[in-house]
């Protein structure tokens, strides 16, 4: 396919309206493209080159995708980088510039799908001593080939500025149209995205075989599964309502969720994004290879200090670097606490029942002595509601968040917010109600002592029947004077000129700046309440910051429906 050909169905995307329409127009597409290619199509209309979890990443600094399009258009870096501060977009300033370029620098030739796909991964694999100088060269090669139209959505790409609305659910609604002719199998699609989140995969398996072909996708170690989220009660007396019976009680920890994949030949750590951070826990790689067999557990990584005592949640953060790594493993160690196995030797363990999942567990990692790296939740098993109580408070003095309660003869349901899983946590019993994890996308200009920066966020939560970000909330209160000057410089590379297509907002809350919804933002409210102003249908009242959620994507973010059951 022609690089051109997808150029248009871009420009088409860009002035869609709604998510139907999208859905319907990326559908048509679909169905013209070859089935050897509807994966890179995918990836790329996703704005990457690769699924998350695979860690394929370009390495480009701006700097040197300025000096190619300079020189793919004959004019000076200069011109380029005054350009790209009146647009503010470079792939504008291609644009534009590309309309220009003279007739002597255009090769013969014009740039297909798959020779901008390889040659991106082929940046990918560039490093070293005059690493940028050759990917610019490789990049001029590329761009010299696109229109000026093209040469937006070109660098757009490269920088990882696609931002069109498009997200995973929008490509599986798209793909159940198009290869079923409606969008009922988008739960059977969703189904397979839970146990192998990589949706290019996803599109051409449903491609060539069909929904059927879907039933064949499942665990492999080395590719992540989608993570299984709790529901919450209002009472802890609810639980024995929604779990009768004995139940299993664990520590809520506040740490870096994470799922451990170990092979004969690797061993991988992917975050609750499904971004892969081996490379930042080399301490815990070293421990899980003192434990035979091959595996995928579940568990939270957590920060200790000197005497065993446990480190906030922003501390464990540092650990989140790509220079002097090992430096931080001295200065910050951690341990693995497992509560969950879902994949031992051969067997795959997510539709057995949690009572045998954990006995499983315990084999594995052994007696869980304290001094180990890798160690075992703490859990005990009970139907009393008292000592339910009593090992809440429990964890609590030790700088836990609270507890987990997990239904014995449940199943992990991958990606899913299910009832065999309930979160109890501190702010439930007091006078704040609890937190959500809502999407920033606006921001409201400050007025008085606050004039000049964001005095306020506009932010969301996430519906995922319609596959788009509902207001809920503005937020001001709890972010600093530091942080709201320091907000401009983190969203800009997020700032879009118009509302984007998958976020809904009423004209009284208008933001004065819009946001692409990715950034996620920890909010704690004290009541929940009907509002005619936000899309949500319900507002938050006195909304407070608690923390940027680096660890979770905007489709991760609380949903309408958590909020219409508190």
């Amino acid at each position: 396919m022609q690089f051109q050909e997808l150029v248009e169905i871009y420009e088409q995307l860009e002035k869609t309206a709604s998510n139907l329409e999208m859905y319907t127009l990326l559908a048509d597409f679909y169905k013209k493209v070859k089935h050897e290619e509807i994966d890179i199509i995918t990836y790329l209309t996703l704005g990457k080159i690769a699924s998350d979890y695979q860690s394929v990443v370009l390495g480009l600094a701006e700097k040197s995708v300025l000096k190619a399009i300079a020189k793919t258009a004959g004019i000076s870096e200069k011109k380029v980088k005054e350009l790209l501060h009146k647009k503010g977009d470079a792939g504008l300033v291609a644009e534009e510039v590309l309309k220009k370029k003279p007739q002597t620098l255009i090769p013969v030739g014009k740039l297909e799908v798959k020779e901008f796909y390889d040659g991106l991964h082929k940046l990918a694999k560039m490093s070293g001593s005059g690493s940028q100088d050759q990917k610019t060269n490789v990049l001029v090669s590329l761009l010299q080939k696109t229109s000026p139209t093209g040469g937006k959505y070109f660098i757009r790409i490269v920088l990882g500025t696609l931002r069109m609305g498009v997200g995973d659910m929008t490509v599986l609604n798209a793909l159940s149209l198009a290869f079923t002719g409606d969008r009922k199998s988008k739960d059977q699609l969703e189904k397979a995205h839970n146990i192998c989140p990589d949706v290019g995969l996803i599109a051409k398996v449903i491609a060539k075989s069909g929904v059927k072909g879907l039933e064949k996708i499942d665990v492999q170690i080395g590719r992540p599964i989608r993570m299984m989220l709790a529901q919450r009660v209002s009472d802890l007396s609810d639980v024995q309502k929604k779990m009768p019976g004995n139940v299993s009680v664990e520590g809520k920890y506040d740490g870096e969720r994470v799922q451990a994949h170990k092979s004969k030949d690797e061993i991988n750590l992917f975050s609750r994004r499904l971004d892969n951070i081996t490379h930042q826990f080399p301490d815990l790689v070293e421990y899980l290879k003192k434990i035979k067999g091959e595996f995928i557990v579940e568990g939270e990584i957590l920060a200790f200090d000197e005497k065993g005592k446990l480190l906030p949640f922003q501390t464990l953060m540092q650990r989140r670097r790509k220079h002097d790594i090992a430096d931080y493993v001295t200065k910050i160690p951690v341990k693995l606490k497992c509560f969950e196995l879902l994949y031992l030797d051969g067997k795959i363990f997510l539709h057995e029942e949690y009572k045998d999942r954990v006995k499983a567990l315990e084999k594995l990692i052994g007696d869980g002595n304290s001094d180990r790296g890798i160690i075992l939740a703490e859990r005990i098993e009970t139907d009393d509601l008292e000592k339910i109580e009593q090992f809440f408070q429990k964890m609590l003095k030790v700088g836990n968040e609270g507890i987990m309660i997990k239904a014995l003869d449940g199943e992990y349901q991958a990606g899913t917010r299910g009832w065999n899983w309930i979160k109890w946590k501190k702010e439930y019993v007091k006078d704040l109600i609890d937190t959500f994890d809502l999407v920033v996308v606006g921001a409201y200009f400050g007025r008085g002592r606050r004039s000049g920066v964001y005095g306020a966020l506009l932010c969301a939560a996430y519906d995922d029947e319609e596959d788009r970000y509902e207001t809920v909330c503005k937020l001001g209160t709890g972010l600093t004077d530091e942080m709201l000057s320091s907000l401009p410089d983190k969203f800009s590379k997020l700032q879009v000129e118009k509302k984007p297509i998958n976020v809904a907002v009423k004209k009284e809350m208008e933001p004065d700046v819009w946001f692409s919804p990715e950034v996620v933002v920890e909010v704690l409210a004290a009541e929940i309440t009907k509002s005619p102003f936000h899309t949500a249908g319900y507002a938050l009242r006195f909304p407070r910051f608690v923390r940027f959620r680096e660890d979770k994507k905007a489709e991760q973010a609380t949903t309408i429906d958590e909020i219409s059951e508190v």
